[in-house]
């Protein structure tokens, strides 16, 4: 009996499938019972060695990957059941990974081998992502839960507290909120400003001036400066130079300082004018903690608050490592 010569039709087929399972990264391998290859389809480019007809697992792949390759065979070809394992191919930073599932046939051991490279890859991606969106909430919970214990502690009344705490629970959230639009990157300088002013009182950005470098803040940055920010514009709407009767200037400036031999800082400077005599008995205790403290604390820099009779003015250094350019 002669041979079976495929025809044109099997042929295409066969061409097609190919092509699909080229086009998916899958490879397909057979090994007889001796675990010599018999069958390879679609080895990829950085497969170790192509010629793999008629040799082992141990010469066509490295020895560790051998070894589970083997181990895998054996398994399946004593039991009868699937088996899987993955692997790695490849040097320095071009690495791809590769799942292999054996399975037994009537005349040895089947492998079907797929790139499973971008897959993991987007596994990693989401993991971390995961991880970060879990530590930046409790840092987030940890800031909500020391505002409201320190807002507590300087409010004489429960209003008094509901008050303070919800513009501050605000405007922690209008940070978070530019945070997250920015994909965790965190914040420009001027955009977040811009924001917590206008969260407190946006009538009064007519007298609101917004000068020098808008540097991209990051998370951490973003939330405590936020905060600072907040912590002026209230008590500016409420006692100094944005109230309604009496309406002043307020000029928010910043620079990048640069250091012989070390990184540069941001500088952020608020001025504000347009306050009486007195007013300096009425700054927040809680605001001042926050603008002295809290927030130069939280981004490793240092701050200096000043009343006076007729103005007030607050300039705090951001290190490098808290913004980019």
């Amino acid at each position: 009996m002669p041979p079976l010569v495929p025809d044109d039709h099997s042929v295409t087929r066969l061409r097609a499938l190919s092509a699909g399972l080229r086009q998916r990264g899958i490879s397909v391998l057979h090994q007889l019972p001796d675990r010599s290859f018999d069958l390879a389809e679609n080895l990829p480019d950085i497969w170790p060695v192509h010629d793999i007809l008629g040799i082992t697992e141990a010469d066509a792949f490295p020895p560790h990957i051998a070894t589970s390759y083997r181990q895998a065979f054996d398994d399946t070809h004593r039991n009868g059941q699937d088996q899987s394992f993955e692997f790695e191919l490849g040097d320095g930073l071009r690495r791809q990974v590769f799942e292999a599932r054996l399975q037994p046939d009537e005349t040895g051991v089947l492998s079907i081998i797929a790139d499973v490279t971008e897959a993991r890859s987007r596994d990693n991606a989401v993991s971390a992502l995961l991880r970060e969106v879990s530590h930046r909430s409790k840092n987030l919970l940890a800031i909500v839960q020391s505002v409201a214990m320190q807002t507590a502690n300087h409010s004489t009344t429960i209003q008094d507290f509901l008050d303070k705490f919800r513009g501050r629970l605000h405007a922690l959230s209008s940070t978070q909120d530019l945070v997250t639009e920015s994909n965790w990157r965190g914040t420009y300088l001027q955009s977040l400003i811009t924001a917590q002013l206008t969260r407190v009182g946006s009538s009064h950005l007519a007298h609101v001036r917004i000068t020098g470098e808008n540097p991209l803040l990051g998370p951490n940055a973003s939330l405590h400066i936020g905060l600072a920010i907040h912590e002026l514009g209230a008590n500016a709407v409420l006692h100094g130079a944005l109230a309604e009767d009496r309406p002043g200037q307020v000029w928010v400036d910043a620079q990048i300082v640069a250091h012989p031999g070390q990184p540069a800082d941001l500088v952020i400077e608020w001025q504000e004018a347009g306050i009486e005599v007195g007013d300096a008995q009425q700054q927040p205790r809680f605001g001042t903690l926050v603008l002295e403290r809290i927030v130069p604390l939280s981004v490793g820099g240092s701050a200096q608050f000043h009343v006076e009779a007729d103005s007030v003015r607050y300039r705090l250094v951001v290190p490098a490592d808290q913004f980019e350019v």
